[in-house]
């Protein structure tokens, strides 16, 4: 009888020592991901959401379903699909406010446990990826749609890498929804698809023919829908104009992004761009870091957008990773750069935690409570600009008389209205915000129309080791 031959004696301590640690490692993945989650689900128990959180909030709350995904969208220039999550939490679940944050961390979490558990990357490197500012605190603490990028992204190049067209359809789908950044970073992997399926042929087509039938037929569906939901209403107002055109960021970018300054992070791109080229997997690497860099630097660019650049990093270099891992100095330089820079990051994002654990991020919580002890949800109260949307959800109607919705609607002359005190009516209460520090460009002006100021709210938008701007409320009251 034939078989396999016995392991000799010599081979079975080698055999036991790879297991041993191989055990290890697994042992540091839930380690890690352990820490991940305990690190963010307690800096989300004291987060204050700020203006941001708060607007797509109260449109899932005030709005029914197909007016939401059909028409706030063209205003909110958004494919939806963070809304459509709470839309579900609220009108399915009747989750409270404070479940928003806890569902962008759970969604963050997940992206982490993808990233940790199933990407190529040498453990330390996705170790410190994980624990990057954008993916452990801007894109995990903050509630907004990016909180999904990582997930979805992640789980895209993970099937691109298996060769598995409708899990890979579906995943690009689903990054569609989050964002018009997630669709640049979608059609880039979408890109990298085509050029194997069309040109090298190196993708099993002919075995699942079908099968790429439903995964073509699922994109494209996606692609249509992004374009009837987000297309830009004509009226749009705010940052939905999308007329920022400003082309000395490039520098701000590269240092927000990566690393400072600027010049060191345009070497840590450059050389990754290199090993992206060499790998075979340049078109995904070039379209997708490349057009959301772009996009952020000739379009449309705001500093807690830059972190999709590093989210489009992590997935073209897990698109681009060589599955046979045999190092060369090659490799070895690409694992150094990537280990300082997500290194850098990694501190960036303890310091966010502790800023945000020990300090108000937003001041509209501290404010809503003061409206409510005064009674000023039943008195006559004046909103000043789109920052006070961040006190609305505090309450189950709007407060503010010149709000006609909870919400701001976007449209450029519901923008333009919400910012004018004018008009012969007394006010009892303002609420203004100070975006920039202590400075208040509107106290003078106030106090000489007979406002005093009675309370102030102070709160403090955290970014990167400081402060990107303040979202400080002071409240008004007339003096009769």
């Amino acid at each position: 009888m034939t078989g396999s031959p016995d392991p000799t004696p010599e081979s079975i301590p080698s055999q036991t020592k790879a297991i041993d640690a191989n055990s290890w490692w697994k042992l540091a993945d839930y380690a890690v991901f352990s820490s991940y989650v305990a690190a963010v689900f307690v800096v989300v128990a004291h987060h204050e959401p700020w203006a941001d959180e708060a607007q797509a909030w109260l449109v899932a709350r005030d709005l029914p379903f197909w007016k939401m995904l059909f028409r706030q969208m063209h205003y909110e220039i958004s494919p939806g699909l963070w809304h459509v999550l709470l839309w579900v939490a609220q009108h399915v679940f009747h989750a409270p406010y404070s479940a928003m944050n806890w569902i962008g961390a759970v969604l963050a979490a997940a992206g982490a446990g993808v990233l940790i558990f199933c990407s190529p990357f040498p453990r330390p490197v996705r170790y410190l990826m994980s624990f990057s500012f954008y993916v452990a605190y801007q894109y995990a603490v903050v509630a907004r749609p990016y909180v999904m990028l990582l997930l979805f992204g992640g789980l895209a190049a993970l099937f691109y890498r298996r060769r598995a067209p409708v899990p890979f359809a579906i995943a690009i789908a689903l990054l569609c929804g989050t964002s018009v950044h997630g669709c640049i970073l979608a059609f880039a992997l979408c890109l990298g698809a085509a050029w194997h399926v069309l040109v090298k042929r190196d993708w099993p087509v002919n075995e699942s023919r079908n099968r790429y039938l439903a995964a073509v037929a699922i994109i494209v569906l996606a692609g249509i829908m992004v374009v009837v939901i987000a297309r830009p209403a004509v009226d749009a107002g705010g940052e939905s104009r999308f007329k920022h055109v400003e082309f000395n960021t490039l520098d701000l970018l590269l240092t927000d992004a990566l690393v400072g300054p600027w010049a060191v992070g345009a070497c840590v791109l450059l050389a990754l761009t290199v090993f992206a080229l060499r790998s075979g997997e340049a078109i995904v690497f070039v379209s997708g870091v490349g057009g959301l860099l772009a996009f952020e630097w000739l379009i449309f660019s705001l500093y807690q957008h830059r972190g999709v650049i590093v989210i489009a990093l992590i997935v073209c270099l897990w698109v681009a990773w060589p599955k046979q891992q045999q190092w060369s100095p090659e490799l070895t330089l690409t694992v150094l750069l990537l280990s300082g820079l997500f290194g850098i990051q990694t501190f960036w994002a303890v310091k966010s935690w502790r800023n945000d654990y020990v300090a108000m991020y937003s001041g509209s919580k501290d404010a809503a409570a003061y409206l409510h002890r005064v009674g000023a949800d039943h008195a006559n109260v004046f909103g000043f600009c789109f920052p006070v949307v961040a006190i609305q959800p505090y309450f189950d109607r709007s407060i503010f008389q010149n709000w006609p919705t909870a919400y701001l609607h976007m449209t450029q002359s519901e923008v333009d209205r919400v910012c004018v005190l004018d008009g012969p009516t007394v006010y009892d209460y303002l609420v203004v915000p100070v975006l920039n520090g202590d400075v208040n460009p509107y106290d003078n002006d106030l106090r000489r129309r007979g406002y005093f100021p009675v309370h102030l709210s102070p709160g403090r938008i955290f970014f990167k080791q400081g402060t990107w701007m303040s979202e400080t409320f002071v409240i008004y009251r007339h003096r009769f």
